[in-house]
Parts: structure tokens; C-alpha cells; sequence
């Protein structure tokens, strides 16, 4: 019952993390309609549920089209010291929480999914619905107070930036008249229904992306947590424990890592 109410408390935009969510894609949304010639001139769409073939659809934050071509952009709304590279897994977000009785800093690391990756599902889905000839950037905005430390990527179609960026960003990407205003308003035509989702299509993604989530966390539990080898069934052959069936690391005898069953 409470996962449940969880969810629908996520799905009404009432959350703490889907309202700081929200609150970051404003930010960016405020900063494109920001005046000033200088400015990458374009029309923005919000919160599109684009389908993603079998595994249902995909929730795009933010997409901006410019006669450059769409920029996807996908807005995290963090503080403290980002760290992250394009392969890595897992980025982290690390905050100052107060200091220790000595008056030293005490700091937590949060992680997120590689963003990069992320809106690499965004960019597939939307090239399915606007074919290849259509340029696609993909964009990773950081608000809040924040700073990106060890930040790396290789790809060209790829920026990640903090909001204050977000303008010189757009402006290095793309080729300016690579379409015409006429399809830069005729893409918005096509992709605007997506953002009218019905509460039955937005109740089915939460529903999935909590399946993901259930699946990825079954498969980090059986991973070894110290070597990240594969965790087996084993059974104790002697000792008090003597037939009672754990975990062990497949690494064994290099890495001793056991936990119940």
C-alpha cells in the first residue's frame, strides 16, 4: 500500500524528488526564454512520454528546437560536487552535511544513473519519430548549486553543462539553417501531443520505471560488493553452520565476501 501511494504521490508531482525535478526543468525552461541576441532562438516542449518500442515509453525532460536541429535536454537538479565520466555506470553527487566534532567537513555521496546514458534512450525514441535526417544534440543541464568535477565525455553531439553555461553551450553545438523555420514548426506540430499524456499512459511509465528499478536492484545484490564478482549459492560444510545454505563470491578463495541467503 505505501509503495503504491509512493507512486501516485510521484505521479501528482508531489514527491520531494519529482518536485526538486520539476523544479530544475523550470530553471532551464526560464533560461531559454531568456531575451538577448545572442540566444539560440527555438521552441521548447516539456515532459514528453515518447514510446520506446518494447519497453514502453520514455520520459524526456526538456526538448528545444532551433534551426540547428533538437536539442535534448535532460536537467538534474543537484548540489554539491558532481563526478562523472561517459562510461562510467554510476555518477556521483557528493555534499557537505555539517562537520565532525574535531570542526572537520562531514560529506555524503549520493549516485545517479549516468546521465549521458540516459538521454541517450531519450535521443533513440525521438530519432524513431523524426528519422535521421533531423540533427539531435544531447544536453545534461546541472542546476542548483552545484560544481562538475572530473567531468569527461568524447562524443561531439554531446555537452554537459551547469544552467549558467547553458547559452554559450547551445551555441557551440549544431550548424546554424540545417533546417528551415517551417520544419522546426512542423517537428513542434508533431511532437507536442506527447506531451499530453493521459493519467493512465503516466501511471503505466511509473509502474515500469519501478520495475527497472526493482530488476537493477536484484542485480547489484548479486554482485560481490567487494571485487564485483558474481555471488553464488553455497552451502557450509562444517562448523555450527554446517549445512545452511549462503552467498559466497565466485572469486573465493581471492576475495572471501559471504552474506546469508
Amino acid at each position: 500500500m505505501f509503495q503504491w501511494f509512493s507512486a501516485l504521490w510521484a505521479l501528482l508531482g508531489l514527491g520531494p524528488a519529482r518536485t526538486k525535478g520539476m523544479k530544475g526543468e523550470e530553471l532551464v525552461a526560464a533560461k531559454l526564454a531568456e531575451p538577448g541576441w545572442r540566444r539560440v532562438k527555438g521552441l521548447c516542449l516539456r515532459n514528453l512520454y515518447l514510446p520506446a518500442g518494447d519497453s514502453g515509453t520514455t520520459e524526456v525532460d526538456l526538448i528545444y528546437l532551433t534551426r540547428r536541429g533538437i536539442y535534448v535536454l535532460e536537467s538534474k537538479n543537484y548540489t554539491g560536487r558532481i563526478a562523472g565520466a561517459e562510461d562510467w555506470p554510476e555518477w556521483t553527487a557528493t555534499v557537505t552535511v555539517g562537520r565532525n566534532w574535531l570542526g572537520q567537513p562531514r560529506t555524503e555521496k549520493h549516485t545517479l544513473y549516468n546521465p549521458i546514458w540516459q538521454n541517450a534512450g531519450h535521443i533513440r525514441a525521438l530519432r524513431a519519430l523524426v528519422g535521421e535526417d533531423v540533427p539531435l544534440w544531447s544536453v545534461i543541464v546541472f542546476s542548483g548549486r552545484c560544481r562538475l568535477a572530473e567531468i569527461s565525455w568524447d562524443r561531439e553531439d554531446t555537452a554537459v553543462c551547469r544552467i549558467e553555461e547553458l547559452p554559450r553551450v547551445l551555441r557551440k553545438m549544431g550548424q546554424s539553417g540545417a533546417l528551415s523555420r517551417r520544419e522546426v514548426q512542423d517537428l513542434h506540430d508533431r511532437l507536442e501531443p506527447y506531451t499530453r499524456a493521459t493519467w493512465a499512459e503516466k501511471w503505466a511509465h511509473v509502474r515500469q520505471v519501478q520495475e527497472k528499478e526493482r530488476t537493477q536492484a536484484r542485480a547489484r545484490t548479486q554482485l560481490c560488493p567487494w571485487c564485483g564478482g558474481a555471488l553464488v549459492v553455497r552451502t557450509a560444510r562444517r562448523g555450527k553452520y554446517a549445512g545452511q545454505q549462503f552467498y559466497g563470491c565466485s572469486n573465493y578463495p581471492a576475495c572471501r565476501y559471504k552474506r546469508d541467503v
